[in-house]
C-alpha cells in the first residue's frame, strides 16, 4: 500500500546547500502582492532585524531598497556591511529586488533566499483591487517577473527555500519552523507562536497600506465660503489627487489638490501640519451661506475608498461668521 504521508506536498522545498550555524542574510524574494510581507513579518516576530527603516505592515527597508534601486552599489554595500556588523542574521524584503538581484547577490553575506511563489491570478486580482490595474495585464507582468526569479535561481543556484504562498497560508507553522532553523540560538515559544499567528490571509492593515489609491491629507481651514487643506496619493508617480467635498453626506464640489501649500496657511480655525515643497493643496470655493456651524464636512480622493483621515469634520465657525449666515 502506498505511503500517503510521503505523497503530501508541504509547499516548501530547499534549493542548494544551506549551511548550519553561520552568519547569514535572509533575503525574501517574490513578486508584488505575492506574499513576501507575510514571510518578512514572520521573521520580524522571530526578532530578526529587517532593516533600519523597515516597519509594519510591509517590512521593507526603504533605506537599503533606495540604495539598490538607484544604482548605488557603493551605498548599498555600505549599508549591508553596517547591518552585518550589528547582526549575525538579518533579513531584507523588497519585491522590486527581483529586477536587481543579479547585480546585488554578491553583496549579501551568505544569503539564503526565501522565495515565495503565488498563484498569478490571485496576485493579479489583489493588485487590481488595490490599485485598479487590469488583471490580465498584471498577469503578463507577474509571469515575466516569476521567470526572472526562476532564471536567477537556475543560473546562480543559491541556497534557498522555495515556498508556495497557498500552502503557507494553510500550514504556516511548517515554514516558521524552517525559518527558526536558520537562526542562531533558540527561539522563545511565544515568538514562534507570534510568527505563526502573523501569517494570515488578507490582513486589514496590509490591505490598507498597500492600496495604490490610498491618499493622505487633512482639512486645514474652514470658513463661511471655503474649505481648504492638502491631499496627495501615498504612492509616488500618481497625479495630483482629484477630490470631492461632501457637506452633511451630500456631494457639492470637486477640485484638484495641486496648489502650493504655502498659500493655505491662514484660513479659519482648523490646524494641521502642511507638507512643505509639495504642490498638493486644495481649496473649495463655495457660494455664500454654504456652511454653518454643526455641518459635517468630508473630503475624499475620487480614486480612494475612504475619506481623508480627519473626516468627517464638524464645522465650528466663529461667531462673526455665524452672524454672516444670519444676515444673508
Amino acid at each position: 500500500m502506498a505511503d500517503l504521508a510521503s505523497m503530501t506536498n508541504p509547499g516548501i522545498a530547499a534549493l542548494g546547500a544551506i549551511e548550519a550555524n553561520v552568519q547569514r542574510t535572509l533575503v525574501v524574494l517574490g513578486t508584488a502582492r505575492g506574499g513576501t510581507s507575510a514571510v518578512a513579518g514572520a521573521l520580524d516576530r522571530l526578532d530578526v532585524f529587517t532593516g533600519a527603516l523597515s516597519a509594519a505592515p510591509v517590512f521593507e527597508d526603504v533605506n537599503l531598497a533606495n540604495a539598490i534601486e538607484t544604482g548605488g552599489a557603493e551605498d548599498a554595500g555600505r549599508i549591508i556591511r553596517e547591518y552585518n556588523a550589528a547582526h549575525s542574521v538579518w533579513a531584507f524584503k523588497r519585491p522590486r529586488l527581483l529586477y536587481h538581484i543579479q547585480d546585488v547577490h554578491a553583496l549579501f553575506r551568505k544569503p539564503v533566499y526565501i522565495v515565495v511563489f503565488r498563484d498569478v491570478f490571485a496576485a493579479a486580482q489583489r493588485t487590481r483591487i488595490s490599485g485598479g490595474v487590469d488583471a490580465f495585464l498584471t498577469m503578463d507582468k507577474l509571469l515575466a517577473d516569476n521567470e526572472r526569479i526562476i532564471d536567477f535561481l537556475d543560473v546562480v543556484r543559491p541556497a534557498a527555500l522555495l515556498v508556495s504562498y497557498e500552502k503557507l497560508m494553510a500550514r504556516p507553522a511548517e515554514l516558521v519552523d524552517q525559518l527558526i532553523e536558520l537562526l542562531p540560538g533558540s527561539v522563545d515559544p511565544a515568538a514562534r507562536q507570534a510568527a505563526i499567528d502573523f501569517i494570515r490571509p488578507a490582513p486589514e492593515d496590509y490591505l490598507d497600506a498597500t492600496r495604490t489609491t490610498k491618499a493622505s491629507g487633512a482639512i486645514t481651514g474652514v470658513d463661511h465660503d471655503r474649505v481648504q487643506g492638502w491631499a496627495r496619493y501615498n504612492f509616488p508617480l500618481k497625479p495630483p489627487a482629484e477630490l470631492e467635498l461632501r457637506i452633511n453626506g451630500e456631494p457639492v464640489a470637486i477640485t484638484v489638490a495641486n496648489l502650493p501649500t504655502a498659500t493655505l496657511a491662514t484660513c479659519g480655525q482648523q490646524s494641521a501640519d502642511l507638507p512643505d515643497g509639495v504642490e498638493c493643496g486644495f481649496c473649495f470655493r463655495l457660494p455664500a451661506g454654504s456652511l454653518a456651524s454643526g455641518d459635517s464636512l468630508s473630503v475624499q480622493a475620487l480614486e480612494d475608498i475612504t475619506p481623508l483621515a480627519d473626516c468627517p469634520l464638524k464645522v465650528d465657525l466663529p461667531a462673526d461668521a455665524a452672524k454672516l449666515h444670519r444676515d444673508r
